[in-house]
């Protein structure tokens, strides 16, 4: 098994709707833009989707997308969010289940939770369990590899230079595969090649790499 590397990448962009990689997602990200939508606005969200639940692996964009809503929380925010259900003691779940009853009780905002495991797989006190269980439920599908590629390409095309397919593919080898992880990597290249004023090549690559692990 290929060893991934730990780089000192910086901060990643801040996640939004936008540049969350949609592959097989789309009918997830077209809800969470209707309600992101009355989120700004401060319009009521439709009864369906006041209660949503994300699951899926480590890695496949469940705390982005919870950010990305809850980026403008405040006075006028309707959106509550609630990541890493499934990781939560007894007091976390007391405070879920709390969280749950008072957003149902005021008609205006909504909940959006996340977490590893389907809801009834979810090791939680049964009252907070059937509750996910009963929310609008979407399993967030990992992109493939050739999506990731693809994503690399474009985040490098929106930086300006095109990627050599031979060096998105190690770098999909050697890095963690989070599209998080691999967009601050396009970045940190980038910044990397235009410092040494020379193209991005393989052996430039292992000249970041050497650079870059600590």
């Amino acid at each position: 098994m290929t060893q991934q590397l730990i780089l000192d990448l910086g901060a990643p962009p801040a996640p939004t709707l936008d540049n969350f990689v949609v592959g097989d997602n789309v009918a997830l990200v077209a809800t969470l833009r209707r309600i992101n939508l009355a989120n700004d606005s401060s319009n009521p969200i439709d009864l369906e989707h006041r209660f949503l639940y994300l699951w899926g692996d480590s890695g496949v964009g469940k705390t982005h997308l919870l950010r990305a809503l809850a980026r403008s929380e405040g006075k006028h925010s309707t959106i509550q969010t609630l990541d890493d259900v499934d990781r939560l003691d007894s007091a976390g779940q007391q405070a879920a289940f709390t969280q749950w009853i008072e957003t149902q009780s005021a008609p205006h905002r909504g909940l959006l939770i996340a977490g590893r495991w389907p809801p009834r797989d979810l090791k939680l006190r049964e009252d907070l369990r059937t509750r996910i269980g009963s929310a609008l439920v979407f399993k967030i599908q990992p992109l493939t590899d050739a999506a990731k590629l693809a994503a690399l390409q474009a985040a490098s095309w929106h930086r300006g230079f095109k990627l050599p397919d031979e060096i998105a593919q190690k770098l999909l080898d050697l890095l963690p595969r989070d599209l998080g992880s691999l967009g601050a990597a396009i970045a940190a290249l980038d910044r990397f090649s235009l410092e040494r004023k020379r193209a991005i090549t393989l052996p430039l690559l292992r000249e970041w790499l050497q650079h870059e692990v600590r």
